[in-house]
């Protein structure tokens, strides 16, 4: 950095600004870019704070010499957010240094940071990074998508969670080797991370692999996924599992719309709670007959589900129907559904009012 002298001025105005607590707000402003000799003050602030906030300055990557002095400061948390800025990508020989920085927060935040994407020397470093939470950090970073090798390397890592990171990580979905490996490793996370992966999308095979897994959870986790709209053999086999928690995050899943025989299945659930959320499913759009009698069905909470669902306002018969419903609850439910035309929603707020009984003479 240069020891170009400061303006008296500017030192008298950083004194006052200091005095009132606005230096950290005036480390982040954009009008830092004209006040190049602002910026190498506040550089060297005592206040490890006002130099935090200043590297995440946009403005300051017009100052390599700036960076380069933030990128050696002496407390590792300027360092750390230094090295979570996107726009450090402009500045090869800062990621170089980062990544090797002495402090493992420091290499976990540049593992984290998308601007890696073009440096495969700096990925290839942290990704034999002896800290197990710098390699947790970059296998969920997006960035690794074109890196087979370094994702190879990663589905194989001796430490779970960095399995479990990757497993999550949408960037594996051009590798079907690697999905297959992940869906049959060894921990149940593992697994569990890859059924909620949109990833999936293109995998039928490995999706009905996981929808008879072993462990419940990893079904539940698969459940809930939106790419299952491509597999109705899939839905098909969830909606009959065995634990009702599985049934549970089916039926409030979108994607069983692809399957009618599920959410026919689900609709006869004996658990109400799956049938709950089944009743409120937007799903049920093209299913006039399931919503239907769900709104007839014989527990009241899933008629109040039911009532909340907004596609009820394609079926004025159905909302005809629970205006008129013996709870208090449905008819409740039924008046806050914003899909519900004004005039209906009012008759049945107002049947929420105690029934007037007649006064003894």
């Amino acid at each position: 950095m240069t020891d170009a002298p400061i303006d008296p001025l500017v030192i008298i105005e950083l004194t006052n600004l200091k005095a009132a607590g606005k230096l950290e707000e005036l480390a982040k402003h954009p009008s830092l870019a004209m006040k190049p000799e602002w910026i190498r003050e506040l550089a060297k602030n005592e206040s490890p704070g006002v130099r935090v906030a200043l590297t995440r300055n946009l403005t300051i990557w017009d100052f390599p010499e700036i960076v380069a002095t933030l990128a050696s400061d002496q407390d590792s948390y300027v360092r750390r957010s230094l090295a979570s800025n996107p726009a450090i990508a402009n500045y090869p020989k800062i990621i170089e240094q980062l990544s090797t920085d002495q402090d493992s927060y420091v290499r976990r935040s540049l593992a984290s940071n998308p601007a890696i994407i073009t440096f495969p020397e700096c990925i290839q470093t942290l990704a034999s990074d002896q800290d197990s939470y710098v390699r947790r950090s970059l296998a969920s970073n997006p960035a690794i998508a074109n890196y087979p090798k370094i994702i190879e390397q990663l589905s194989t890592d001796k430490d779970y969670e960095v399995r479990y990171n990757l497993a999550e990580n949408p960037a594996i979905a051009n590798y079907p080797e690697i999905i297959k490996a992940l869906a049959a490793d060894e921990h149940y996370l593992v697994r569990e991370a890859l059924a909620h992966n949109s990833a999936l999308a293109s995998f039928p095979e490995v999706a009905q692999t996981l929808a008879n897994d072993e462990d419940w959870y990893v079904r539940y986790n698969l459940a809930q996924n939106p790419a299952l709209a491509n597999y109705p053999d899939v839905i098909r086999t969830l909606s009959a599992d065995q634990d009702p928690n599985v049934r549970f995050n089916l039926a409030k899943n979108p994607a069983i719309a692809s399957s009618p025989e599920a959410i026919q299945t689900l609709a006869n659930d004996e658990e109400w709670y799956v049938r709950c959320h089944l009743a409120s499913n937007p799903a049920l759009a093209n299913f006039p007959n399931i919503i239907e009698a769900l709104a007839r069905d014989s527990n009241y909470n899933v008629r109040s589900w039911a009532a909340e669902n907004p596609v009820l306002g394609d079926f004025p018969h159905i909302i005809t129907k629970l205006s008129k419903d013996r709870s208090k609850s449905v008819r409740s439910s039924l008046a806050e559904n914003p899909a519900i035309p004004t005039s209906t929603a009012s008759n049945a707020q107002w049947n929420t009012q105690p029934a007037r009984t007649a006064p003894t003479i």
